[in-house]
């Protein structure tokens, strides 16, 4: 999540935590109409916050992180977001592997 960076189950797009998932740090960005603002009202861009960053050249959103604010990293590699357990990947494998219209969800043991 953008906001509180938890990655337990939650409508992301509504979230309006006041502190991070781990309750350490208040949230330095809100949700407003759908679109991520830092607290003293300046746009966040959303493409920032994912793992490869933002693709668009020039716009007014500012490339900062919506969990801590850096402008170094966006909130998917934030220090402060809640790490992935290793039991809650989600692996999805090839249909070449499992067969035609097979996927296997959850840990996978190789």
């Amino acid at each position: 999540c953008t906001v509180c960076l938890g990655r337990n189950p939650h409508r992301t797009i509504e979230c309006a935590a006041t502190q991070t998932w781990d309750k350490q740090f208040k949230t330095f960005s809100k949700l407003i109409c759908k679109g991520l603002w830092t607290k003293d009202r300046k746009q966040i861009c959303t493409g920032w916050q994912r793992d490869e960053g933002c693709t668009t050249p020039k716009h007014d959103a500012c490339h900062v992180c919506s969990g801590c604010g850096a402008a170094t990293h966006g909130a998917q590699k934030c220090p402060r977001a809640q790490k992935i357990e290793s039991t809650d990947t989600v692996v999805l494998v090839s249909l070449a592997r499992v067969g035609f219209g097979m996927f296997r969800a959850g840990p996978v043991s190789w």
